[in-house]
């Protein structure tokens, strides 16, 4: 019941009712999921791919480093530095690029999400 885990190694799936989840970063969670990544590089993050969630917004919350959030139709990049966070609206196409190596954490909307190769 009482768990002590590394974010960076899995990821929490969020229920209705207030139920919370462990879940393995394999698992294609379909639900609000909870996550923090080590970006080391542009590789880390994806870079070379826009993603969208249809199902609501993405919150990125920069932990240490710094991240760029690349917003495609807007046209615009967003720089986040250590303690900053960000909302990507729903529907939005975005991609993340790394200003400095660094922690990011995550809570996303799964469900529908579509990815698209970039051309950088």
């Amino acid at each position: 019941m009482f768990e002590n885990y590394d974010l960076f190694s899995t990821l929490i799936q969020l229920h209705a009712g207030g139920v919370a989840k462990l879940v393995n970063r394999r698992d294609a969670p379909g639900l609000w999921t909870v996550g923090a990544f080590h970006a080391e590089s542009d590789r880390a993050v994806h870079s070379d791919v826009w993603e969208r969630h249809p199902g609501g917004h993405e919150i990125l919350v920069v932990l240490s480093g710094e991240l760029h959030v690349h917003l495609r139709d807007e046209g615009h990049v967003v720089t986040l530095t250590a303690g900053r966070s960000f909302l990507v609206p729903p529907g939005c196409w975005h991609r993340l690029t790394v200003g400095e190596p660094g922690d990011l954490l995550s809570i996303t909307p799964r469900a529908g999400t579509e990815h698209e190769k970039a051309v950088v």
